[in-house]
């Protein structure tokens, strides 16, 4: 697949992520997985609320989840007692960002150490019950939206344009779902507009997530899939003026 590449791109954080099945798992084991990886993540974990599908809320124990950060914060590994994500961060808007050809190697190899580790200390090899890929990205100003009342200029899906009775809304949302296909899973795009405190100004969360039905696709044949379906549905829910004002090119 040829590969798609944005001069400016708003493209800020990338998330691969395993949902899996390790009922031994307790709070002591975050301090011991620490002490493996602490030569590459060395910044003082830091506990944050789990991420927990609601359907599955009341048959699941108390979760925490666990953040594990590179010095320069481009890396995180995020652990829960059943959940294993690791993400690529954008540190400023100058930094060119990888693609996913170089992200999920590094992705596939500390779930690899991850794997290995939770083996040596249990004898027990860890069951993944879920595939995920996010792309999160985040458009201001610089990318041609300066409220919601731009959102129809940028993508292809909404249609609104707010020059009746009610203006602009000042906050926007929507939700959508698409099936992915040969049984890969579900994708499922959102936007949020949301307040930046530092300089009162709003943003545009863009986010689209696949996530597999279950782990009978081979997991980097699964990965590859859902990272080429994804890229092709953000290149259509794009308008095309839009690509050329972010320097839209395809690389051989």
């Amino acid at each position: 697949m040829a590969i798609a590449e944005f001069i400016k791109s708003p493209l800020t954080e990338v998330v691969c992520g395993v949902e899996f099945s390790a009922p031994e798992f307790s709070a002591v084991h975050f301090g011991l997985y620490w002490q493996r990886i602490r030569e590459q993540f060395p910044v003082p974990p830091q506990d944050l609320p789990p991420i927990v599908d609601i359907d599955l809320l009341p048959t699941l124990p108390k979760l925490c989840r666990v953040w594990f950060e590179s010095a320069d914060k481009r890396q995180l590994i995020q652990l829960q007692a059943n959940r294993f994500h690791y993400n690529w961060r954008r540190q400023s808007e100058a930094e060119k960002y990888p693609h996913f050809e170089d992200i999920y190697p590094k992705f596939e190899q500390e779930w690899q150490i991850f794997q290995n580790w939770w083996i040596e200390l249990t004898g027990l090899p860890l069951q993944p019950v879920h595939y995920e890929l996010t792309y999160l990205n985040q458009l201001d100003k610089n990318f041609g939206w300066n409220n919601p009342g731009d959102t129809s200029k940028i993508f292809t899906f909404a249609g609104k344009e707010w020059n009746g009775f009610l203006k602009k809304p000042r906050l926007y949302s929507s939700a959508l779902e698409f099936i992915l296909p040969n049984n890969l899973g579900i994708l499922t795009v959102s936007l949020n507009s949301r307040l930046r405190i530092e300089d009162n100004s709003f943003l545009m969360f863009f986010e689209l997530t696949s996530r597999s039905v279950d782990t009978s696709y081979n997991f980097t044949d699964w990965f590859h899939a859902a990272h080429e379906y994804t890229v092709k549905a953000f290149l259509d829910l794009i308008q095309e003026e839009i690509k050329h004002e972010w320097g839209f090119q395809w690389l051989a």
